[in-house]
């Protein structure tokens, strides 16, 4: 890997940025850079997993299915954080499946390499995934007491603090599934939320472009969520001092 492609990446991803440098080293040459498309399957429920993945611009979903063929997204992952980390713990298998919500770049580290060598990461990835059970919690509380003119907002400021982009590649049915709601129902709110001008939307695509308002319209789930990445930020970024 050239080094200074690595190095202008790498940062981008909060785990990776904040490893202590003898442990980014011994992991340079086995983390991968690659492209990813929005739809595509990192893991499946009960496969192996194979890597860990560290995005850097796209944001990746933990979701749940039903045997009805029903799903919703339990979580949602960007450059805060990363997939795979129960393999920490020991986990050979995936407990969910992962997919891309938007597209573009993140390392891949095939989980071999995830051993007492890295004991940083190793705590890091465990921690992490506290945040993504915490999450998972709020996730289920806003499904059960939230409209879904609030999950919606909810939703879409969750992947533009992942992402930092404010056009998306979503469709209706695309966003019905993640939500778990008919695509009926999400036509009427994306129709609501366009009239008041807070998005635009048309096949394939959606713009935010009142995030203000957005944040009026959404519960008080997505702080809630961005209060625990704050928070587990700042835990990292001061073991590391420590």
């Amino acid at each position: 890997m050239d080094p200074k492609k690595y190095l202008d990446n790498v940062t981008e991803n909060l785990i990776l940025a904040n490893l202590p440098l003898n442990e980014q080293k011994k992991l340079r040459t086995h983390l991968e850079l690659v492209s990813v498309e929005t739809r595509q399957e990192l893991d499946s429920v009960g496969g192996g997993l194979r890597y860990i993945c560290f995005p850097v611009d796209c944001a990746i979903s933990l979701m749940e299915h039903q045997p009805d063929g029903q799903r919703v997204e339990v979580a949602v992952i960007g450059k805060e954080g990363s997939t795979g980390f129960n393999a920490a713990q020991g986990l050979t298998t995936s407990p969910c499946r992962t997919i891309v919500q938007v597209g573009g770049s993140m390392y891949r580290l095939g989980v071999k390499w995830l051993n007492d060598s890295v004991p940083f990461l190793v705590n890091t990835l465990i921690r992490f995934g506290a945040v993504i059970f915490r999450h998972s919690v709020i996730s289920v509380g806003c499904s059960q007491f939230h409209s879904v003119d609030q999950r919606l907002g909810r939703w879409f400021l969750a992947h533009q603090h992942r992402t930092g982009l404010t056009t998306f590649p979503f469709t209706h049915q695309f966003l019905a599934e993640q939500l778990g709601v008919q695509r009926g129902t999400i036509t009427e709110a994306l129709a609501g939320l366009q009239e008041r001008k807070i998005v635009d939307y048309g096949y394939g695509k959606v713009r935010l472009l009142k995030m203000r308002e957005m944040g009026k319209v959404s519960c008080d789930c997505f702080k809630l969520a961005k209060q625990a990445i704050e928070e587990y930020i700042r835990d990292i970024k001061a073991t590391k001092r420590s």
